[in-house]
């Protein structure tokens, strides 16, 4: 028969201090996950426009194409679109870079904290995410 005790451990202020650090920036990082994530959405709908206006192009010989905005089309050139297409598309690929730059930081701010805090409290504390 196994026996196992559980151990009362003392949280000091630096510790408490230290473990609503890590939530904050866990929390944070979920968040940043989620962006990235409708950004990559974002950038799947683009490359559809982008096929779908190619094809368009390419079986007729009109110039122009219908653009949405907001609730109204509006008559523009097809190089025009193409045009903002590319602009939109590689400003939310640096915007996926800067996130993912982030997120970076803060997994590294978690690895410490980590380190820290399960070198105090061992098995006495879970930092790990239930969806890892």
């Amino acid at each position: 028969m196994s026996t196992t005790k559980d151990v009362e451990v003392h949280v000091e202020y630096a510790d408490q201090q230290n473990i609503n650090k890590f939530a904050r920036h866990n929390a944070k990082l979920t968040e940043l996950k989620e962006e990235i994530e409708t950004k990559r959405k974002e950038l799947v709908s683009l490359s559809d426009a982008r096929e779908a206006l190619d094809e368009l192009s390419i079986l007729s010989d009109v110039p122009t194409a219908p653009l949405l905005v907001g609730e109204t089309f509006l008559i523009e050139p097809t190089e025009s679109i193409l045009g903002s297409l590319d602009v939109r598309k590689n400003k939310i690929e640096k915007e996926i870079d800067d996130v993912q730059q982030r997120m970076q930081a803060i997994q590294s701010v978690l690895s410490d904290l980590k380190v820290k805090l399960y070198g105090k409290f061992g098995k006495s504390i879970n930092l790990e995410n239930d969806e890892e």
